[in-house]
């Protein structure tokens, strides 16, 4: 009768199916930490680039050169071509980003920024960066492992006081 008891109480293979259980639920909390961070450092460029193409869009120009008051990345007129080129690619380079990917470039000189007194001008920038991860699923019938990939459009918009 012991002995009977003695093996309804064994439990030598209840840690490895905890593990089986809790590995990839680990797996799972692991993969998500480091894509949500790599969607954070994406974003955090992509609002730094946006932020110092406002700075640059602000700066007075020259009194020789004609500064369009709209700049629009679609039709690529030449200062906003300018600063697409020089400002956020580099930015966007050196965060290993492809600035080829960059969508909706618009920007704004000499727009008002508030509404309250004294009325600040300057210049607004935006742009969308699509950042897509890529999961594996399991699909039932057949079985089989198929990539799944998702995505979310981040949206980046500064705006800069024109000094005078």
């Amino acid at each position: 009768m012991n002995l009977r008891r003695m093996k309804w109480r064994d439990e030598s293979g209840a840690e490895m199916a905890e593990l089986a259980f809790v590995m990839p639920l680990l797996f799972m909390m692991l993969f998500g930490i480091i894509w949500f961070g790599r969607a954070f450092q994406i974003y955090s460029t992509v609002n730094q680039a946006a932020r110092a193409a406002a700075e640059a869009a602000a700066v007075p120009s020259c009194s020789g050169c004609a500064s369009p008051n709209t700049y629009s990345y679609s039709s690529c007129s030449g200062n906003s071509c300018a600063l697409k080129t020089n400002v956020v690619d580099p930015i966007l380079q050196a965060a290993h980003l492809d600035p080829s990917q960059v969508q909706a470039f618009s920007s704004l000189t000499d727009q008002p920024l508030n509404t309250s007194s004294p009325q600040e001008i300057g210049a607004i920038v935006s742009f969308k960066y699509p950042y897509s991860f890529k999961l594996n699923g399991v699909t039932c019938c057949p079985p089989a492992i198929v990539p799944i990939t998702n995505g979310i459009t981040l949206t980046a918009q500064a705006q800069a006081r024109k000094e005078q």
